[in-house]
């Protein structure tokens, strides 16, 4: 009888035992955790507070809040007697297997490493890439967020963009805009650049120090081209691109110089009623 109970006290033990370890293991996550949103809340608030670049912080909080969180559950695996060398074999086992099934994700986890290190572009930029143009929102481990001007959120991946052209619009500070006008053939050509090139000095967007061009392009099936370009302010291009199509129309109709749209001739025979001889 003794023996029994010596055998089930000893159970009890170990029960009590390995149940104390897994508790304060679970407390450790539990208060880790915690900790570690905290400490990331303080973290974010001194990187705003230094100024610095929200694409370094956005991409470098994710990366410490993973970190802390895995030093959390191997401290807690440790408390519950577990080997960390041998946790750390099989979770290197794992990692192997699921880095083999992940490759893409790891590929974007280096092409977001390669653009915070070399900047193509970062939080704040107006970009064209991957058939999409917007400003970057954010960017994250795997992914950059992009808000189109129609207020469309894409999400690309990092790898795909690092490999294929990207079109920065916010590295200049000027963009050069470039219009499209067609008059007629019955319409005199340096009259109207004279008229166009007027126009252009006058206005306040234009930047006067930047080459102002307007020039015959092409010559069309209805009308002669011109080009019209000139140099603005980056934040002023939309405001300027709008005003200058209207003003445009305004001044050629003020001047009687018009634009021809295109015009299709059709032409009916009639069949005639002699007979073949």
């Amino acid at each position: 009888m003794e023996k029994e109970v010596e055998k089930y006290s000893w159970i009890i033990d170990e029960i009590i035992k390995y149940g104390m370890k897994i508790g304060i293991a679970i407390f450790i996550i539990v208060a880790g955790f915690w900790l570690g949103s905290w400490l990331k809340g303080v973290i974010r608030k001194r990187m705003i507070k230094r100024n610095l670049d929200p694409s370094i912080r956005e991409f470098a909080l994710p990366v410490i809040d993973v970190v802390f969180k895995i030093l959390v559950l191997l401290t807690a695996v440790n408390t519950v007697g577990i080997e960390i060398t041998s946790f750390a074999a099989i979770m290197a086992g794992l990692a192997a297997g699921v880095g083999l099934s992940l490759q893409g994700s790891l590929s974007n986890l280096a092409g977001g490493l390669l653009i915070i290190m070399f900047k193509p572009f970062k939080v704040g930029d107006f970009i064209e890439a991957l058939g999409n143009s917007g400003t970057v929102e954010s960017i994250s481990i795997l992914y950059t967020t992009i808000v189109t001007v129609n207020q469309q959120v894409v999400i690309l991946p990092n790898s795909s963009l690092l490999n294929n052209p990207i079109m920065n619009y916010s590295v200049k500070p000027t963009r050069r805009l470039d219009i499209k006008i067609g008059i007629s053939y019955s319409d005199d050509v340096e009259k109207t650049q004279k008229i166009l090139k007027d126009m252009l000095e006058n206005d306040p967007y234009i930047i006067k120090d930047q080459p102002i061009t307007v020039e015959v392009l092409e010559f069309a099936d209805s009308s002669v081209n011109l080009a019209v370009r000139a140099f603005v302010k980056r934040e002023d291009y939309w405001d300027a691109y709008f005003k200058l199509y209207k003003q445009t129309k305004t001044v050629l109709d003020k001047n009687g110089i018009s634009i021809p749209f295109p015009q299709t001739e059709m032409r009916i025979i009639q069949p005639t009623n002699e007979s073949p001889q």
